[in-house]
């Protein structure tokens, strides 16, 4: 058996903790930049406010609600707070998200409780007299089914699902409410008159191979109670690492540059703290219409230093910035990674230069490890930043 551990409506519930005028009032989570929800109080919600809507829209619907810039750093507090209490309950744990836990019940000391029911609903308890946060719980055979039972009664809900109750509980649940089921498969599944998740999981296998290939068979089984996946507690090392930060709309692209530059310099830092390289990047653009364009570029050898992965950046954005267009969101991503080797020589570049460079990064390295990402910051980057004491300005790729 598995639970499945969600906080509910993380971001606008922590900003409720920490400005208690706040609570039982309709709030929207801005993103950085303050044009984009990324949480809304379930006040909000019953007005039909959405995570993900621009903020414009989510006025329209609901014009009484509070505003309010997320708190990033109390954010990962609580996140943290909630997960030492799940510690102290289960010995083996995996962080999906922020807010989003599952736990192993086959590992809990003593075997598994007699009333699993009770079990959610004391932990449930627990974290909101010690955190002051609501959390929903759902316990299943599997993986999937605990996700769909933790979602099944939000807010503040606990539900335990047992084997011969998966048909009535699956028939109860739409087949987009299956985790993976996105629209475009939503499609699939309303023109093979699959309205339930009961219907997928029951579905030929031959024509869910042929729409969904191997992750829908392994989604099947899922379904039907037949764990395919299980708890992760290994440091995998990630397929991408990625940045994106929404700003205020502008048509100053040197603003957007700007945003873009700073993601590369996170982004590698990130990247060769694990002792990554990649071969492959990718950039995106929102403009004022919430309209995304984005560039996948590969890299003609494996690259882990700003100085070598900037220009081909710089290559993506020249070609898909459109001159007059306003922007509100910027992200980049670094893929296709593998573990780093020794210094790899270009052919045609001086090897005196790539070493140089890789000083430089190193370099880079120890002063932001050692005072913080942005104790430097190149020029270009400038726009995003007020005047902030101990910045170096780096004139490199401006």
């Amino acid at each position: 058996m598995f639970a499945h551990i969600d906080a509910d409506s993380f971001f606008a519930s922590v900003l409720q903790r920490k400005y208690p005028r706040l609570r039982g009032k309709p709030l929207l989570a801005l993103g950085m930049g303050g044009g984009c929800v990324i949480a809304a109080s379930y006040e909000a919600k019953a007005k039909g406010v959405k995570t993900g809507m621009p903020l414009k829209e989510a006025l329209e619907l609901c014009p009484e609600a509070e505003k309010v810039a997320s708190d990033f750093a109390e954010t990962a507090i609580a996140s943290h707070q909630i997960e030492s209490i799940i510690q102290n309950h289960c010995p083996v744990i995996e962080q999906m998200s922020i807010d989003e836990w599952y736990l192993d019940l086959t590992t809990l000391v003593g075997g598994l409780p007699f009333d699993l029911l009770h079990w959610a609903m004391d932990i449930q308890r627990e974290i909101g007299a010690m955190t002051g946060l609501s959390v929903s719980i759902g316990v299943a055979p599997t993986k999937l089914l605990a996700k769909l039972a933790g979602e099944y009664r939000k807010p503040a809900g606990c539900t335990v699902v047992e084997k011969h109750q998966l048909e009535q509980f699956l028939s109860d649940r739409p087949a987009p409410a299956i985790s993976g089921i996105g629209r475009r498969r939503s499609v699939h599944a309303k023109a093979n008159n699959w309205h339930t998740a009961w219907d997928i999981a029951n579905a030929d296998q031959e024509m869910i191979r042929k729409l969904f290939g191997k992750p829908g068979l392994e989604m099947q089984q899922e379904l039907l109670g037949i764990p395919v996946f299980g708890i992760s507690t290994e440091d995998v090392p990630p397929e991408s690492i990625s940045r994106t930060r929404s700003f205020k709309q502008t048509k100053d692209h040197t603003i957007a540059w700007a945003h873009l530059l700073q993601h590369v310099s996170y982004t590698v830092l990130k990247m060769r703290k694990q002792d990554l390289a990649c071969r492959s990047i990718s950039i995106w653009l929102r403009d004022h219409k919430y309209e995304h364009e984005g560039i996948q570029l590969r890299l003609p050898r494996c690259m882990d230093t700003e100085e070598t992965i900037t220009p081909y950046a710089r290559k993506a954005f020249d070609r898909m910035v459109h001159y007059g267009t306003s922007y509100t969101q910027a992200g980049f991503c670094l893929w296709d990674l593998h573990p780093k080797s020794a210094t790899q020589f270009s052919l045609f570049e001086k090897p005196q230069r790539t070493m140089r460079e890789e000083d430089l990064q190193h370099s880079l390295d120890n002063l932001r490890g050692k005072y913080g990402r942005e104790v430097v910051i190149r020029g270009s980057a400038l726009p995003v930043f007020q005047k902030k004491e101990r910045i170096l300005e780096l004139p490199f790729f401006t």
